[in-house]
């Protein structure tokens, strides 16, 4: 039952991190209220590799056919080449975006990829800051006494 909830979070993390109407905190939610106690941790930790892995697939997308992105996007990304000089700069970005969605990561994936941003360091800031950000709201979820955060 416990890998089945697991899995389920997973596949909708990834959805979630491709198609943003899919909230990854209401599935990890969800998840951790469906888990028996002690499972929180392993939710947070699916939840956050569904969403990195979802925003990878956005990321390669975009640093391997720039060229594909629609206009108006591309438009507004044109900006997002400029800070491949500033590789730390955008690594920040990706990190507050993860931990605090500001600014939001669908943005700062799609300008990390033009910019095209080594993939470990996006990977590793991306991951941090969603692990924080989901952590987070397990712990506040555990407070609440729900699921499986305790």
């Amino acid at each position: 039952m416990e890998l089945t909830i697991l899995s389920t979070a997973l596949g909708l993390c990834i959805a979630g991190a491709v198609f943003p109407w899919i909230s990854a905190e209401v599935v990890l939610v969800g998840a951790v209220v469906a888990l028996p106690p002690g499972w929180g941790a392993m939710a947070v930790v699916t939840c956050a590799a569904g969403q990195v892995a979802g925003k990878v697939g956005i990321y390669g997308l975009v640093r391997g056919a720039p060229e594909r992105l629609p206009e108006r996007a591309a438009s507004l990304l044109s900006r997002a080449e400029g800070l491949a000089s500033r590789p730390r700069l955008l690594a920040a970005a990706v990190l507050s975006g993860s931990a605090v969605a500001l600014p939001p990561l669908y943005l700062i994936t799609l300008a990390s990829g033009l910019a095209r941003l080594p993939l470990a360091l996006f990977v590793g800031a991306a991951m941090t800051g969603s692990l924080l950000r989901y952590g987070a709201l397990v712990w506040g979820v555990g407070m609440l006494g729900m699921g499986g955060a305790g």
